[in-house]
């Protein structure tokens, strides 16, 4: 049995590993890196938007491999050597040597720490009870959102010198080096659910085959969930707040308070909605916090037309405040429990690729938009509004509802039972 302080500890860890991998490079550290690199370059915009978009790519890998290592290796020897392959990662980057260097160093770390990042929503789930899912899963937001803002206060301290870009890494190799500590010292569980009528019950999944039409329905949430929170531009508004606010403070320090704006903003949006949810439906405070999401987007797209920076300010408050409240916090809670314990891992790499490969196409396509940004949160706006109404439909609702109920209601079965199973296996014919 895992203590309730190690599930919380591995939470709080995995959560800031990836909170900080997002906030430790921008636009004002990468000047002061260039400065001190040891072969020469020059910042262009391929450059710059290479250099941002590097772990959105590694995290792209790292979703992908996943699963593939889920089946081969205990989850707490894969986030254990993630974590130590991370924490290398990050030491490596304080060396100033080349911009391309800095990519794969970024790259490489991405997709370690993503690795561990797609396992948590099962893993949590597996290793809580019911009382216990609640704290640990939306917690989790809260916590990354956390560490996103401990990060951007780093910038108050580098500020303008070269000598100090190096500090942005320190938390980072810091929290990389306890979760390995913390992710080793996990006791692993085979599939252990804690049912919320009997203690302890181990329950095993229905089996069916990954091509079933009974899980079309969670592939196209898979997608749409991932597609339509990362499509909104919430990594826009987070990797560029250096740029976005530059133009509303009268200081050399502009970017770090954008930073420090975005991150803080994160970080109170998630509050509201914790203690919500034992409280209200998922669906209610996802799709509330969702809706809430492209509001922000609709004052943003007025305020870059009308040139407001205070409009431009509200709508970025507004916006950030909607993501944390719905699919921000809401995501590792939704996807540990809306699909069958078979495919967890599956799906989660299903959902995380996309969400990745949406990151990079939005991130590397927004400097053209710089000139009409309103046109760009125009498609955030219609796409990602369009993909939460067609999850009011797909997405099940689970509140309440053991493990048995959950998987009858999201394959179809009566009383969690398939009269096409014969001893819980499909036969040859079926599968086919």
């Amino acid at each position: 049995m895992n203590s309730f302080t190690k599930i919380v500890s591995l939470s709080f860890l995995v959560a800031n590993n990836y909170g900080g991998a997002l906030s430790s490079m921008n636009s004002q550290i990468l000047a002061l890196y260039q400065q001190k690199s040891y072969v020469k370059f020059t910042i262009t915009p391929i450059v710059d938007s290479m250099v941002t978009v590097s772990i959105i790519i590694g995290f792209m890998f790292g979703s992908i491999f996943a699963s593939s290592f889920a089946k081969k290796f205990s989850k707490r020897n894969i986030g254990g050597i993630a974590s130590i392959i991370a924490l290398a990662c990050n030491l490596l980057m304080i060396i100033p040597v080349h911009w391309g260097y800095l990519v794969v160093m970024r790259i490489l770390s991405g997709a370690a720490i993503m690795t561990i990042m797609t396992l948590i929503p099962g893993w949590l789930f597996d290793l809580s009870t019911p009382a216990q899912r609640n704290v640990t899963s939306s917690s989790y937001q809260f916590f990354l959102c956390f560490g996103i803002f401990i990060n951007s206060l780093t910038g108050l301290i580098i500020k303008d010198d070269p000598d100090k870009f190096w500090i942005t890494f320190i938390y980072d190799s810091v929290i990389n080096f306890l979760c390995s500590i913390v992710c080793f010292s996990i006791k692993d569980v085979k599939t252990e659910v804690y049912e919320e009528s009997t203690t302890n019950l181990q329950e095993q999944p229905t089996t069916i085959p990954f091509n079933s039409p009974k899980l079309l329905k969670s592939k196209i949430t898979a997608v749409l969930f991932s597609l339509g929170a990362q499509i909104s531009g919430i990594n826009v508004v987070m990797m560029y707040a250096t740029s976005i606010f530059q133009n509303l403070f009268n200081s050399p320090l502009s970017s770090v308070y954008g930073s420090l704006i975005a991150g803080g903003v994160n970080a109170l949006g998630c509050l509201p909605s914790i203690p919500l949810i034992p409280k209200l439906k998922r669906k209610t405070i996802l799709l509330s916090g969702w809706f809430l999401m492209n509001l922000g987007q609709v004052i943003l797209i007025i305020g870059n037309i009308l040139n407001n920076q205070m409009m431009i300010l509200a709508g970025s408050i507004v916006f950030l405040f909607g993501f944390e409240f719905g699919p921000g916090t809401m995501t590792v809670v939704v996807l540990g429990e809306i699909f069958p314990r078979q495919f967890t891992q599956q799906l989660n790499s299903l959902g995380y690729s996309v969400m990745w490969a949406t990151n990079i196409i939005v991130i590397l396509t927004f400097p053209f938009f710089k000139s009409i940004v309103w046109a760009a949160y125009l498609i955030y706006f219609v796409a990602s509004l369009l993909c939460g109404i067609v999850l009011i439909f797909t997405m099940p609702e689970t509140k309440g509802k053991s493990v048995k109920e959950i998987e009858a209601e999201i394959l179809g079965e009566k009383d969690g039972e398939d009269e096409n199973l014969v001893d819980g296996q499909y036969t040859k014919e079926q599968e086919m």
